[in-house]
């Protein structure tokens, strides 16, 4: 029995984290969302990076890591990718913005990162090299293929963490050591990773995002205590009408089980999906207080549909949710 119930409860977990992958792949692909995201972390709220000056990109890095020699291409699937060109300081820029969305801590991000990144820049001089063919390079140009005049374009990554706990793995290559001897840590290249997580994200900072993807962080973050997250929901009339997909992707995040109530505009009522989830929470209460008291779960189920207004069935159906 102790398996089939682990098996149930994997199920449920796989479930879960492909929907979440596929909702928030989407979700921070719309350019304005993107834009807001790399606006908050990088240029503290200011919006630098127009949603018009991004461009998609094929999220597929592959790179025959070693040149010509190669003799397996290495290839990994980026969440989003797009190439941002603007002007920042009076100067024009380049570059190439990633974002990795995470539900769970990832406690090898820092490689992942890495090895994002530099298969782009691998890419960047494989495409360089390319372009020189059929010209007379020097000799030692003609080795590489990679001229003294080539320029790499810089690759960015941001990981969006998406759950309320803080993030307490390693942030930088350096801490992925056992050995911390900074005689030898000083002769080896660091990598850091640049994270957004909820929870070290105060109320003020919150208010420098200019989407929906801020209150989405911002009900994750509060997740982890219902009656804070119910008040100041009810306090602040940002939070009373979301986007289906911002709905979506906060239920889905902090399986939160909200029931989706849409209004005449098309947006999701939280007010009323809040308030059904702390009915929800006490019919299961009133349940399970029942059944201390030597009542059957039939009869507490019909009790709990007498006290709540509810039929039978909803009431059957909310407790064996919180149950299973």
């Amino acid at each position: 029995m102790e398996c089939i119930t682990s098996l149930k409860s994997l199920r449920k977990v796989a479930i879960l984290i492909g929907t979440f992958d596929t909702q928030s792949k989407q979700y921070m692909s719309d350019p304005v969302h993107f834009a807001d995201a790399i606006n908050f972390f990088f240029f503290d709220g200011d919006q630098v990076v127009q949603a018009s000056d991004l461009r998609e990109l094929d999220p597929t890095e592959i790179a025959l890591v070693y040149g010509n020699n190669a003799k397996v291409p290495i290839q990994k699937v980026r969440d989003v990718i797009k190439s941002w060109t603007g002007m920042y300081d009076g100067n024009a820029i380049y570059l190439v913005l990633g974002i990795e969305n995470q539900s769970k801590i990832h406690y090898a991000m820092v490689v992942k990162n890495m090895v994002y990144d530099s298969l782009h820049y691998a890419k960047q001089v494989m495409e360089a090299t390319k372009s020189h063919k059929g010209e007379k390079l020097s000799g030692d140009e003609f080795l590489s293929g990679f001229t003294k005049e080539d320029k790499l374009i810089p690759v960015i990554t941001l990981v969006l963490y998406f759950g309320a706990e803080e993030w307490d793995g390693a942030t930088n290559l350096h801490k992925m050591f056992e050995i911390q001897d900074e005689r030898i840590l000083k002769y080896v290249p660091d990598y850091k990773i640049n994270l957004i997580q909820p929870a070290k994200i105060s109320k003020e900072e919150f208010q420098k995002f200019r989407t929906e993807l801020g209150k989405v962080l911002e009900y994750i973050k509060l997740s982890k205590n219902k009656s804070v997250l119910h008040k100041q929901i009810q306090q602040e009339a940002e939070f009373w009408k979301l986007h289906k997909e911002s709905f979506d992707l906060l239920n889905t995040a902090t399986n939160s089980k909200l029931k989706l109530f849409l209004d005449e505009g098309g947006r999701a009522d939280m007010c009323v999906a809040i308030d059904e989830m702390r009915q929800d929470m006490e019919i299961v209460g009133f349940i399970k207080g029942r059944r201390v008291d030597g009542i059957s779960l039939e009869e507490a189920i019909k009790d709990a549909a007498l006290m709540y207004g509810k039929t039978e069935e909803y009431v059957k159906e909310v407790y064996e949710e919180e149950v299973a």
